[in-house]
C-alpha cells in the first residue's frame, strides 16, 4: 500500500523538521509513503530547503511549485502530484509523533471511513503570555475514537483517494486567501455520503508561531472561522434555514455577550474563550450579510 503525504508549505524554514518527522514514522511492513511538498511562494523559497532534507531521506519527496498565493490551488497542486491509495496531510509547522500514519490508517480500516482527522497538540514558545496558556484559546477539543463528524481540517489527516476520484473532489479557490478551503472540501465529502471519523490515537505537534500569540489574531481568527462555517454550510440553503440559522446564532451571541460580562473582572484568561465564540458567532451572522470577509493569507 502507498500513501502520500501532501504538504504545503510558504516561507517557513520548519518545513525541514516536518520532513524530518515524516522520515521517522514507524509504519507497518505493508505500508510505503511518499511525500509532495508545494511552496506557494512564487520565489520557491522552500525549494532547496525540500531538496535538501530530501536527499538525506530514504522515501521519494516531490518538489512543486504553486505560484498563485491561493492555499486551495497548492493543495489541489499536491493532490494531483498523488499516487497513493490514500493521501495524508500535515502542515508544515507541525511535526509529527511517530506512529501518527500508522493509527489514522488503523482508525480508517477499523471504522470503514473515507477520511480520519488526528489530534494537534499545540506548544507554546517560551515568551508566551500566560493568559493565553490558561485561557486554552489554541487547545482543541477532546475527541473518542472512531467519533463521527461533518467536517474536518488538513493538520492531521488521511483521506481515500477512491472517495476523491469517485466524488471529483477539489478545493475550492474562493478560499484561497480567507482559509477554510479544507473545512468545505471535507463537507462536500460528507454530503457526498463519505463517512468522516476522529482519531483520539493518532497525533501531531504544533508550536504556536509568536505573531500569533496576541488578542488580534485570535479575533481575526476567530470571524474567520466563524464567515467560513456559513459560507459553506448555509450560503446555498433555503431562506427558511437562514432565518432558522440567524435566528439560533443570535441567542448564542447574547447569552455568550452574558457570560463574558461576567468573567471580565477576572481578567483575560477567563473571559478571551468566550469571548472568541462570541466572535465567531459575529462572524457567522457578518457572512449572511456581505460578501466582505476576511483574509488570512495577504
Amino acid at each position: 500500500m502507498l500513501i502520500s503525504i501532501c504538504m504545503c508549505t510558504y516561507q517557513r524554514d520548519h518545513v525541514v523538521d516536518t520532513l524530518k518527522s515524516i522520515a521517522a514514522l514507524r509504519l507497518p511492513e505493508h505500508v510505503n509513503i511518499e511525500v509532495i511538498v508545494v511552496d506557494n511562494d512564487e520565489q520557491g523559497y522552500a525549494e532547496k530547503l525540500v531538496k535538501a532534507q530530501a536527499a538525506l531521506m530514504n522515501i521519494p519527496v516531490f518538489y512543486r511549485q504553486e505560484t498563485a498565493k491561493n492555499i486551495a490551488l497548492a493543495r489541489n497542486c499536491s493532490m494531483d502530484n498523488t499516487k497513493g491509495e490514500w493521501i495524508a496531510f500535515i502542515d508544515d509547522d507541525e511535526v509529527a509523533d511517530p506512529d501518527w500514519l500508522t493509527q489514522l490508517l488503523a482508525t480508517a480500516q477499523t471504522y470503514q471511513a473515507d477520511a480520519v482527522f488526528g489530534r494537534v497538540k499545540s506548544t507554546y514558545p517560551n515568551n508566551t503570555p500566560q493568559w493565553i496558556i490558561e485561557s486554552g484559546v489554541f487547545d482543541r477539543s477532546a475527541v473518542s475514537n472512531g467519533q463521527e463528524v461533518t467536517s474536518g481540517a488538513t493538520n492531521s489527516t488521511l483521506v481515500s483517494q477512491t472517495a476523491i476520484q469517485k466524488y471529483q473532489l477539489k478545493f475550492d479557490s474562493n478560499y484561497g486567501l480567507t482559509g477554510g478551503e479544507d473545512a468545505d472540501f471535507f463537507y462536500r465529502l460528507y454530503q457526498h455520503g463519505g463517512k468522516l471519523v476522529c482519531s483520539s490515537e493518532a497525533y501531531v505537534s504544533e508550536e504556536v508561531a509568536s505573531n500569533r500569540l496576541n488578542i488580534h489574531y485570535l479575533l481575526k481568527r476567530a470571524i474567520r472561522i466563524g464567515e467560513t462555517y456559513t459560507r459553506y454550510r448555509i450560503q446555498q440553503t433555503p431562506l427558511a434555514n437562514k432565518l432558522t440559522y440567524f435566528s439560533d446564532v443570535l441567542i448564542k451571541l447574547i447569552v455568550l455577550l452574558f457570560i463574558v460580562l461576567i468573567k471580565l473582572p477576572f481578567g483575560q484568561s477567563k473571559y478571551a474563550k468566550p469571548l472568541l465564540q462570541l466572535v465567531d458567532k459575529y462572524g457567522k451572522m457578518k457572512a449572511l450579510f456581505t460578501t466582505d470577509i476576511i483574509k488570512l493569507y495577504n
